[in-house]
């Protein structure tokens, strides 16, 4: 029955990670469901199972953002002047979309970590449905992803640790609304991903040394290759419905979801 509920507990976190559903909303919801030890690590293992899952799907892109960093590196050293390139604009937007999301955390992490509470759940669910119809009937900008449009998504990017408020779906809508592409808008929430889910096995890592624990290794090979998987299919689905507009199907789920905690929880 445990191989059960971690092969559970990694789908649930692999698929919401990148589905505009809110993955901490789901694990808050559905945690009181299983007795298991250690849901720490399991978190972090999980973490890093969708982290795997976001390099593997965007890993040429990563492959040439990083071959340009270390480019640029080289020029600096040799002190040559740098030309305009769309690949440092990219990674260097990626460090301002990051900049906001670590201050709002260092700053407010009490208050995010009060606020979850089953009965929260509710209005950052409701929050989802709205920012999703919002990103359905949204047309297509023109314009590149910016410094400026790069921070606003890291503050809803913050925003979204709010439970039941979905990271992708919050900065999905801002990207969109100060003018920006779906298609590059969402690839870039999802390269924005990459290290915030760092930070945040890194955080959580942090506070196992802290504890005396027995691992059970089975558990977390399940949860890391169930997330790992689940991660990618939820990447697939992502960028298939936001093509198609269908993102309001989500925001369908979440109201219903939300009338379901209001009655039975």
């Amino acid at each position: 029955m445990n191989i059960f509920k971690y092969i559970f507990i990694g789908f649930i976190q692999g698929i919401t990670e990148f589905l505009p559903i809110s993955s901490s909303g789901h694990i808050v919801l559905f945690g009181s469901l299983f007795d298991l030890d250690n849901l720490l690590l399991i978190s972090v293992v999980a973490h890093i199972g969708t982290l795997f899952a976001v390099i593997f799907c965007y890993r040429k892109r990563i492959g040439e953002l990083f071959s340009q960093f270390g480019r640029d590196v080289g020029s600096i050293i040799k002190r040559r002047k740098l030309s305009p390139n769309a690949d440092r604009n990219t990674y260097l937007n990626l460090i301002f979309a990051t900049i906001p999301t670590i201050i709002m955390v260092l700053l407010f992490h009490s208050f995010f970590e009060e606020s979850f509470a089953t009965s929260s759940l509710i209005w950052g669910f409701l929050v989802s449905a709205v920012l999703l119809l919002v990103a359905d009937f949204k047309r297509d900008g023109n314009k590149p992803i910016g410094k400026k449009s790069a921070l606003y998504m890291g503050v809803a990017q913050g925003l979204a640790l709010l439970p039941g408020i979905s990271r992708s779906g919050s900065t999905l809508v801002c990207g969109l609304l100060v003018g920006g592409e779906k298609k590059e808008v969402l690839d870039f929430s999802f390269l924005m991903s990459i290290p915030i889910i760092i930070a945040s096995a890194v955080w959580e890592t942090i506070g196992l040394f802290s504890a005396q624990i027995t691992i059970n290794w089975l558990g977390i090979f399940i949860v890391m290759i169930t997330s790992f998987i689940s991660g990618i299919l939820s990447i697939k689905i992502m960028l298939k419905i936001v093509n198609k507009n269908r993102l309001f199907l989500f925001s369908i789920y979440l109201i219903a979801l939300s009338l379901i905690i209001l009655l039975f929880l």
